[in-house]
């Protein structure tokens, strides 16, 4: 580590280049002012304050930095508190949507007197009593966007912490679905008809075909496939399984059926059944003169499959589940396809240029074990084996001591971590199934959760910082990517599952989750419809990461200065993945106490009483010293105006549920419980609250 001593301190940097081939020296400065004042004179949105300093040729002033090795990541926080600088720990993010509050845990050998909030008229700063070591304060946000916190310690010393506060999340959830349907292209006259379009927040300008803005060269690709293009109808199909809309729905049949299937998709009148083209479109790859794999075979690049396939499999959720909502197909050929698609994944890429899918972590396939099971209920079983069998196979590969967890475009890449964290809960959870031994389904699991942790930001107190994934650029460039939240999922599940002690990454994976929905631009009419690029049309767009550089240029080639890019990219896989991990979590909390992550908690002697703000109002996790379930509505919501009653002492929980089928006289839930026992039930609601109750075997012992 290298820690700045008393009276210095790091408060600027930047990359200077020595010349146009080569990547520049990274540079940080101890007197910001006169570099900090050139860049935001050139237009750079820099937040922390700097300064100058001027001296005689008598004067002189020493600085020093002191380099020291630490063996873990509970060390470097030791030698951060021991040097009189802040550990900072935060509960539920540093992202925060302004319905919920966020706590905050300061550990420091020169204790930290007060907070100052930037914005003081918006902002309540609430002093908490001291717990583990620490002092402890609670701060809510009303103001969106950046928000910065001054810690102030003796000797006026000062330390920033950067918050982003956003909308709720489930307001940012539906938003940014209802903005992807305002921006499909709807002319029958084009090849394109039905396409989800890129869109220009800065301009306001659409993409497509016949436009691509500002993007060039090869990178044209991102308007129309590929990862970028795929992850939009990707994440409405994710959003609309949860919470449907009509005409959102019927948006994704019109994208199946006029771009996806006989353009996007080969259909299954032709040879390669379900194998989706690649760059730079289909139509140019459809009528290319080359017949081969760089031509009309185009179709070999495994990374496009889980999309489609997990956009099959949400649209087959929305016709099983949500029978109200209008659908082109049945809930049955919604999954067929599904299941063609991932089929297609493993075989269509071997078969035209040998490139293997059991060997590379790909962004969405981590619902392959949910398509096996809705295969098995629906009487598919010949098919559910079929995928489950090359499930297994990658389950087998990357449990391999001597795999490769980062192969993928790249020597190194952090676009698997979703992927991985998936493999090792099927082998963890069946090991027979797939084919290994619990001993290496174990060491598996570990190594690539501490694979997803090197490359995160944890100990950084900035909301583009804490809880992204990090690239060859560490923190330098392009954080909040996808896999911030899609390797946020990850972590939870491991916490949740795995961790021997899940509080530390209970607290990463949560603010992991949370940490990109700063990237979408959305506000009320108040409030500009957003920050990053204020206006209506921009509500609810999103850009496709963050550059905490002064100044650059995107992955995809425009100019910035520090910010979010004004195209999304493909940050709607990200979104996928907080989808996915949305969850009201109650814990026992060693630095925090008891807590509830996603939502609100009040307690009253032995009962809890919780309000789910996560977003999906399904799944509720319980991690307290006496009482340890898991409680998933399979075909409801929890209401959210009406809390969940967890009373510890009697041994149940309430809830009043939401049914996804407004007819419906009953709801199914599921229930497990730490040592692994599942209980699944279809309850009546003719009362319309429900009473679960608890084995006694569960119930903790309460003292009267």
């Amino acid at each position: 580590m290298l820690l700045p001593e008393a009276d210095t301190s790091l408060e600027y940097w930047d990359v200077h280049k020595d010349s146009a081939e080569a990547s520049g020296t990274w540079c940080a400065y101890i007197l910001g002012g006169a570099a900090a004042g050139e860049a935001v004179a050139g237009g750079t949105r820099w937040r922390q304050p700097t300064h100058s300093l001027s001296l005689s040729p008598a004067e002189q002033r020493r600085y020093r930095l002191r380099f020291q090795w630490v063996a873990d990541y509970e060390a470097a926080r030791r030698a951060i508190a021991d040097a009189g600088l802040v550990d900072v720990e935060v509960m539920p993010g540093m992202t925060v949507p302004n319905d919920l509050h966020v706590d905050i845990a300061l550990a420091s050998s020169i204790p930290v007197e007060r907070i100052e909030a930037e914005f003081t008229g918006d902002t309540v700063v609430q002093r908490l009593p001291d717990r583990a070591g620490r002092r402890l304060w609670r701060v809510r946000f009303s103001r969106l966007g950046e928000n910065r916190l001054t810690l102030h310690q003796p000797g006026a010393r000062q330390t920033f912490l950067e918050f982003f506060a956003t909308e709720p999340v489930e307001t940012m959830m539906k938003k940014r679905a209802t903005f992807i349907v305002k921006r499909q292209h709807r002319d029958p006259s084009k090849w394109y008809d039905g396409l989800f379009g890129e869109w220009n927040m800065e301009t306001q300008v659409l993409l497509g075909p016949d436009n691509y803005d500002r993007i060039k060269g090869w990178r044209i690709y991102e308007v129309t496939c590929d990862d970028p293009g795929l992850s939009k109808p990707a994440y409405l199909a994710t959003k609309n399984a949860e919470h449907p809309d009509v005409a959102e729905v019927a948006a994704l049949d019109r994208y199946i059926d006029t771009f996806v299937w006989g353009g996007l998709q080969r259909t299954t009148q032709e040879a390669y059944a379900y194998g989706l083209y690649g760059i730079p479109d289909w139509k140019q790859n459809r009528e290319s003169s080359d017949p081969g794999p760089k031509g009309r075979l185009h179709i070999w690049r495994p990374y496009d499959y889980p999309h489609i396939f997990a956009m099959y499999l949400a649209m087959h959720r929305i016709a099983r589940d949500h029978p109200a909502i209008p659908t082109h197909q049945s809930a049955r050929d919604y999954l067929v396809r599904a299941y063609g698609t991932a089929l297609a994944m493993f075989t269509v890429p071997m078969r035209v240029v040998m490139w293997s899918a059991y060997r590379t972590g790909i962004c969405n396939e981590c619902v392959i074990p949910e398509l096996v099971s809705a295969l098995t209920t629906a009487g598919l079983t010949r098919e559910a084996a079929t995928l489950e069998a090359h499930w297994a196979r990658k389950v087998r590969a990357f449990v391999d001591p001597k795999a490769d967890l980062f192969k993928s475009e790249y020597p190194f890449d952090s676009t698997a971590f979703e992927s991985t964290q998936a493999l090792a809960r099927s082998a963890l959870d069946d090991p027979v199934a797939m084919g290994v031994s619990k001993a290496a389904a174990r060491a598996f699991a570990e190594r690539q959760i501490a694979a997803n942790l090197f490359c995160r930001g944890w100990l950084e107190p900035a909301y583009y910082y804490l809880g992204s994934d990090y690239r060859r650029t560490a923190g330098d460039a392009y954080t909040l990517t996808y896999m911030a939240q899609m390797g946020g999922w990850a972590l939870l599940d491991h916490a949740l599952n795995d961790a021997d002690d899940p509080h530390p990454l209970l607290r990463l994976g949560y603010a992991s989750q949370l940490s990109a929905w700063a990237l979408l631009n959305s506000g009320p009419a108040s409030a500009g419809h957003g920050y990053w690029y204020p206006g209506e049309e921009n509500d609810g767009a999103a850009g496709g990461g963050f550059e905490p550089a002064p100044s650059g240029t995107t992955w995809l080639g425009q100019p910035h200065h520090r910010g979010t890019w004004y195209y999304s990219c493909e940050i709607d896989l990200g979104f996928c993945g907080a989808v996915r991990a949305a969850a009201t979590i109650v814990a026992d909390d060693p630095i925090f106490g008891q807590v509830c992550h996603g939502g609100i908690m009040e307690t009253f002697a032995h009962t809890l009483r919780i309000w789910p703000r996560d977003g999906v109002r399904r799944r509720l996790n319980v991690r307290l010293q006496s009482l340890r379930l898991d409680l998933v509505l399979l075909d409801a919501r929890f209401r959210a105006d009406r809390p969940i009653i967890l009373n510890l002492g009697e041994g149940w929980i309430s809830l009043t549920p939401e049914p996804f089928a407004p007819s419906a006289s009953g709801v199914t839930f599921e229930l497990r419980y730490d040592d692994g026992r599942k209980r699944k039930e279809v309850v009546d609601i003719t009362d319309s609250q429900i009473v679960i109750r608890l084995p006694a075997a569960r119930l903790p012992r309460v003292q009267r």
